[in-house]
């Protein structure tokens, strides 16, 4: 005979950032389950010989007054607020960040084609088609505003290493505050050396003091009401009956569903969705990210907090260190490094370990391979959605579909978006608020 469901008014799936917000705003009435062995999802550290290393960059940026007072509030004095320091490597050389407003210092050649190039699409010949219409994609949007220069140098080729597509399949709406478009006085002044690297959302950031990111997620769960249940996933959930099947072989009764998990994967876990929903599933593509966190000796390289690698010689996309910002992070006389390189599929780890030390050396990061102390890979299956021309009419199905069954999304997997940390807290206390109404 089988035992009679608990009840919970809630279930929340997923104790990352999102689904630990919803949480936190629920207050109470909910389980929040979370398949690891502990909560944080992709907002984790992992501690190996003094080194501390997130999985790849966790930079905190806050625009939300009430994000930064929850922030402050669970870490009081957790925190070091870094100014960034960020450049691009291309052609042999460094510029800051971001690229369109410091090109100073590239070969002359190349700043005048970047100049030149954005100078036409906004007032030259060339330029005009593109500038009388609304773009039809990313591609577009880069060549109407920043220009063909700009695009050849550095967007078309570092955001096809990071997306896996061309620039013309991706869409434009996922861009918001992530594509900082200057003004031509702004471009001029950077290939001048005059302009600084203020510009664009991450300016700044937040960072905790010790432990990496994941001490924040630890201030986060000391504050909820009922701990996250780990190594508990879900199984099934019947939309009807209103009961979940998780892996403990436990039956869940519950109002209303809060999900955090692959976008994807939650209507496959719903029962009864229509053909129609599951191809629109099956539309929803992602990148894999592979990464691989090296420990190295301090060679006196610059201090770049992340390092963008646009051109195709190098495999990975960008290089990051934490020990940069923070440098607790790392034991004296040491740096930490994360090694992002995108595609379809994992990259198999003796060729990400060999292209993460080949792109060290590249930019002068480490002397010889002799410096690095480790070198783990790891890999993030969906890292990054791509926003490809089906992806917006298959999400909205897929999440309407959901919601008429009382199955709420949030956060970067959840919602299938391309977001922040902070978006992440925002949309699950949305999803709380909404609950709660």
């Amino acid at each position: 005979m089988n035992q009679a469901p608990t009840n919970s008014d809630v279930l929340v799936l997923g104790a990352g950032l999102a689904g630990v917000s919803a949480a936190l705003a629920l207050g109470g009435g909910y389980r929040l389950i979370e398949r690891a062995s502990r909560p944080g999802g992709l907002c984790r550290t992992e501690v190996r010989d003094g080194f501390a290393h997130d999985i790849t960059g966790h930079w905190l940026h806050l625009r939300d007054p009430d994000v930064r007072a929850l922030v402050n509030d669970v870490l009081p004095g957790g925190w070091l607020t870094v100014q960034r320091r960020a450049s691009i490597w291309s052609h042999g050389v460094f510029t800051r960040y971001p690229y369109q407003v410091n090109t100073q210092g590239l070969p002359p050649a190349v700043v005048a084609e970047n100049v030149l190039g954005f100078i036409d699409a906004h007032l030259g010949e060339k330029g005009r088609e593109l500038r009388e219409r609304v773009p039809h994609n990313f591609a577009e949007f880069v060549l109407r505003h920043l220009g063909a220069g700009i695009a050849r140098n550095f967007m078309f080729p570092y955001n096809e290493k990071l997306w896996t597509v061309p620039a013309s399949e991706l869409t434009i709406e996922w861009m918001g505050r992530f594509v900082p478009r200057p003004t031509l006085e702004q471009v001029v002044r950077g290939a001048l050396g005059l302009e600084g690297d203020a510009e664009g959302y991450s300016a700044t950031f937040l960072y905790p003091r010790e432990g990496g990111i994941e001490t924040f997620v630890r201030a986060l769960v000391a504050r909820l009401p009922r701990a996250p249940e780990c190594g508990v996933r879900p199984l099934s959930i019947d939309p009807i009956r209103k009961v979940a099947i998780l892996s403990t072989g436990e039956e869940v009764r519950y109002r209303a569903v809060v999900s955090s998990i692959p976008l994807p994967e939650m209507v496959r876990l719903v029962g009864g969705a229509p053909p129609s929903v599951l191809e629109a599933a099956g539309l929803l593509r992602a990148a894999t990210v592979t990464y691989v966190n090296v420990a190295a000796r301090d060679v006196g390289a610059p201090p770049w907090h992340w390092v963008y690698l646009p051109e195709t010689k190098l495999r990975p996309y960008r290089v990051g260190s934490a020990s940069a910002a923070v440098p607790s992070v790392a034991p004296p006389g040491f740096r930490s490094f994360y090694v992002e390189m995108s595609g379809r599929e994992p990259v198999p780890p003796a060729e990400a370990e060999r292209a993460a030390i080949e792109a060290l050396l590249a930019v002068g990061l480490i002397g010889s391979p002799a410096d690095v102390r480790f070198a783990h890979v790891r890999s993030i299956p969906q890292a990054y959605v791509i926003h490809d021309r089906a992806y917006g009419a298959a999400r909205s199905a897929v999440r309407a579909w959901l919601a008429e069954r009382d199955v709420l999304v949030a956060g970067r997997s959840g919602n299938w978006e391309y977001s922040s940390m902070e978006d992440a807290l925002l949309a699950g206390r949305q999803v709380a608020r909404q609950l709660k109404r």
